[in-house]
């Protein structure tokens, strides 16, 4: 969906060029757009999530946007938390570690004209769920595989998630199960395995170094375990990116309830 605006195209074009470039492609009303990195592989997979996700939110939401409460973690520049308030949300808040993606964020929220959108850096270890209450609908995108304490940071989304939590990420090729040696008597224990990867620098949470990246198996596992009573796995079609048809990347939905 474009963005709705009353600003005239020269003005909002070069506040848009002094931020640029920019990770996504916003567009206007008003014809503006912004100018993107132009890494065609990046927007691919955007383009692809975006297909995936936001017409089975319209589907699931039906006639009941107006009433939704969401938070998009790990926001960047807000692309998908400004889509889902452009469908009516009643509040839409976006965190993000980087300044400078929230700075963005915000000069599209006021260049939109948005009144029920809010952005703040703020890591998500940071939020406290009795003190920040629950969310109809929790974006938990291009998140999952930066984090160190993966577990922790499912739960905390459960914990924030009321209705319906979006996952989606990168996950590992890895299909089977490897073995521990466990307690006193060396009973053996499997389970689906995760890979420990360096953290890139622009991912990372400040100090962190390493970041846990799950097979399949191991995220379903986890995203369970974490108190999501059920789970629907996207299927891949033949027009979606190839790291969704070949299971590099994947989209869940998790319920709550």
């Amino acid at each position: 969906m474009k963005i709705q605006t009353s600003l005239p195209p020269a003005p909002l074009h070069a506040q848009l060029k002094r931020l640029g470039p920019w990770f996504y492609e916003f567009e206007f009303s008003n014809g503006v757009r912004t100018e993107s990195s132009g890494d065609n592989d990046v927007l691919a997979i955007h383009e692809s999530r975006a297909r995936c996700i936001l017409p089975y939110l319209d589907r699931h939401f039906e006639g009941r946007w107006q009433n939704i409460s969401c938070l998009d973690v790990a926001c960047h520049e807000g692309w998908f938390a400004l889509q889902v308030a452009q469908r009516g949300a009643r509040f839409v808040r976006g965190i993000d570690l980087r300044p400078e993606r929230i700075q963005r964020a915000n000069l599209i929220r006021e260049a939109g004209g948005f009144s029920n959108v809010i952005f703040e850096v703020k890591d998500l270890f940071a939020l406290d769920p009795p003190r920040e209450g629950t969310f109809d609908l929790v974006l938990f995108l291009g998140i999952f595989y930066h984090l160190e304490d993966i577990v922790r940071g499912f739960r905390l989304a459960r914990a924030l998630t009321r209705e319906v939590c979006v996952v989606e990420g990168q996950v590992a090729r890895h299909s089977g199960e490897i073995e521990t040696a466990w307690g006193k008597q060396t009973q053996i224990r499997s389970g689906p395995a995760c890979v420990v990867i360096e953290s890139d620098p622009e991912h990372a949470r400040p100090g962190a170094a390493l970041s846990l990246v799950p097979s399949l198996p191991a995220l379903q596992r986890i995203v369970r375990g974490a108190g999501f009573e059920r789970i629907e796995l996207v299927e891949p079609t033949p027009s979606l990116h190839e790291q969704y048809r070949n299971f590099d990347r994947v989209l869940l939905f998790a319920f709550a309830g």
